[in-house]
């Protein structure tokens, strides 16, 4: 079963370390207040927010996205079909169990 921006959205606001940072958008009605993880500036973000844990993303042929992070851990959502870094990005902040750089200041 694949996922909706509003899942992925409900999903990264569920994990422990989340936060909004400047730039990051918002998914239009019916569900506002949720991360739009569609959207560029708040794929950079998301990155952003997996900082602490080495992410490394990059885009398989066919267009899916992979981010793999931690310590020699690599996240393979294959079956989830991540077609946008911000989705990929919160699946890797899923198999983590955390937004490693959540609690701590970045550059926005």
């Amino acid at each position: 079963m694949s996922r909706t921006a509003e899942d992925w959205g409900r999903l990264a606001v569920s994990l422990p370390g989340w936060r909004w940072m400047a730039g990051m958008q918002t998914l239009s009605l019916p569900t506002p207040g949720l991360p739009d993880p569609d959207d560029p500036a708040t794929a950079g973000c998301l990155l952003a927010l997996l900082e602490g844990a080495n992410p490394r993303p990059y885009r398989r042929p066919g267009g899916l996205w992979v981010v793999a992070a931690g310590l020699g851990f690599a996240v393979e959502p294959d079956s989830l079909q991540p077609r946008t870094l911000g989705r990929a990005c919160i699946a890797a902040a899923e198999a983590l169990g955390r937004w490693p750089n959540g609690g701590r200041m970045v550059a926005e």
